[in-house]
């Protein structure tokens, strides 16, 4: 179905073999990778579900849950225009929990100013995996709770960035507390949105960041102005499937 501004089409999927239907809709014209957010979190949860299921059949179980943070301490990268949405989201906040929030951010700023990280995290090149292992790491062991932790839970949960939502784990909860490639078992995904995001905003402007650590993403935001519109929002999508190396059909 198509309107004078947005296109809504019935996609069939073929990712890592497995058959994914879903309905996504996204602008009609030129659009940004902001303006694909809301499209890219369904299809991120589909493929959460789709990996959740999997592992349940195998007789595993998801050990997330609510009131389980231990992962909102981690080091989160999210993609340019997931940060300029945050910043919005933090906008938009009723006036006490924005200041809240504000000041949470500026406290873990000073906390990574004080361990020496805050270079790093500012300078976004690209790292090996083995200095993205270390580093996440360190950074773990700070213990900064995202800004957006609230009783343990995520206060913006459906606006969670795609990383959020991508990662679960089915090892025991205790071992969140100290993770190591030993302790977390993670669910499997096949194909990460959160990846093919990254690539196709640094695709269409290769002078800004690959990533955004969470972090920082606000201030980040208001340094850096978002990448105007490229092509249309159906173009776009077709190169997401095309980087997530899925195979569609558009109806």
């Amino acid at each position: 179905m198509t309107t004078s501004c947005q296109v809504t089409a019935n996609i069939a999927l073929r990712v890592d073999g497995e058959p994914l239907a879903l309905e996504l809709t996204v602008p009609g014209g030129t659009a940004t990778a902001q303006q694909l957010l809301p499209a890219l979190r369904i299809l991120t949860d589909q493929l959460v579900d789709a990996a959740i299921h999997k592992v349940e059949a195998a007789g595993q179980k998801v050990s997330c849950q609510k009131g389980c943070g231990a992962c909102c301490r981690q080091l989160v990268p999210i993609a340019p225009a997931e940060a300029h949405r945050l910043q919005t989201v933090v906008d938009a906040l009723p006036e006490a929990r924005r200041a809240e929030v504000v000041v949470r951010f500026a406290e873990a700023r000073s906390r990574l100013q004080a361990a020496d990280q805050l270079d790093t995290l500012l300078d976004t090149s690209p790292m090996t995996l083995e200095q993205r292992r270390r580093f996440g790491l360190d950074y773990f062991r700070l213990g900064i709770a995202c800004p957006f932790l609230l009783d343990e839970s995520c206060s913006i949960y459906h606006e969670r960035p795609l990383a959020c939502r991508e990662y679960l784990v089915t090892s025991p909860v205790a071992h969140c507390a100290q993770p190591s490639a030993s302790t977390i078992d993670c669910v499997p995904m096949p194909v990460k949105v959160s990846v093919a995001l990254h690539r196709l905003e640094s695709a269409q402007d290769t002078a800004s960041a690959s990533w955004v650590p969470l972090i920082i993403a606000p201030e980040w935001a208001q340094m850096h102005p978002a990448a105007p519109p490229t092509s249309s929002g159906p173009a776009q999508l077709e190169s997401v499937f095309e980087l997530l190396g899925a195979t569609q059909s558009v109806t």
